[in-house]
């Protein structure tokens, strides 16, 4: 009897190609470069991420509300409970809180009814206390006041340097270290070393306390209107972890007077 062979090419069997074993080498890598971060980086890395994304919520939630009221708010301070704190025709302090419950800005709050970081530490805020035309009223939080005095004329005077080496109470040391000289609002982090740090960046950023709240925390807060802010760093004396936003007044104007708040 005669056996018949079938003609013709194999049929493939299973493998991978060099392209498959290209890709999975690849991923492996790359699951093998996580898995050596260690966790306690990681963890940082996506605080610090949370912090961003939150910085930036309250940066819209700000401009919103400026363009919706024609001011900014005032800072909150424990006393108020995360409302904005306002005192006659200015505010009860230039430098507090970010007044999550007044803009309706959510996330995790503490005792004081404060907004937090992801290190469970309030948002630091600051307003520019400027009276341009000398009626007892801040130019930029008190209702009617920035068309008042009109664009011409408004000109904030919160500061960020990118050191505090040569800087005063309300400048840099000079051009090369000024990040903005005209920045209506400051918000910041103080990150993860909120509790414990000795640079004089740092120390810049809070260099004055504010309590008054139900749990009577006695909190850090700015104490003149220059804040610093710069890349991390961890050398001893020289760290620095605070994550600075401030909003430009050329930006804030632009949207309010496409609000039809500024002329």
């Amino acid at each position: 009897m005669l056996t018949k062979f079938r003609t013709g090419s194999f049929s493939q069997q299973g493998g991978f190609t060099l392209v498959e074993l290209a890709i999975v080498i690849l991923i492996m890598g790359l699951i093998l470069g996580g898995l050596a971060m260690p966790l306690s980086t990681q963890l940082d890395n996506a605080r610090i991420r949370e912090t961003r994304t939150a910085l930036q919520d309250i940066d819209d939630a700000l401009q919103g509300f400026a363009m919706t009221n024609g001011h900014l708010p005032c800072p909150a301070t424990p006393a108020s409970l995360g409302f904005a704190d306002v005192s006659g025709g200015g505010c009860v302090a230039q430098h507090g809180f970010v007044p999550a419950s007044t803009l309706g800005v959510s996330g995790p709050r503490n005792g004081d009814n404060l907004l937090l970081d992801a290190w469970a530490n309030p948002f630091r805020y600051s307003v520019s206390a400027v009276d341009a035309d000398g009626d007892g009223n801040w130019d930029f939080t008190a209702p009617g006041e920035m068309r008042d005095v009109s664009l011409g004329v408004l000109d904030p005077d919160l500061t960020v340097c990118s050191t505090a080496t040569g800087s005063s109470a309300t400048a840099c040391a000079g051009p090369a270290t000024t990040l903005t000289d005209s920045a209506p609002v400051i918000v910041f982090s103080m990150g993860k070393d909120w509790s414990t740090f000795t640079s004089a960046d740092q120390q810049e950023n809070v260099g004055a306390t504010l309590a008054g709240g139900p749990t009577a925390t006695s909190y850090r807060v700015p104490a003149d209107n220059v804040a610093v802010s710069r890349r991390p760093g961890e050398q001893a004396g020289n760290e620095f972890d605070d994550i600075v936003s401030w909003i430009a007044g050329s930006a804030l104007y632009h949207r309010m007077v496409s609000a039809g708040q500024l002329p």
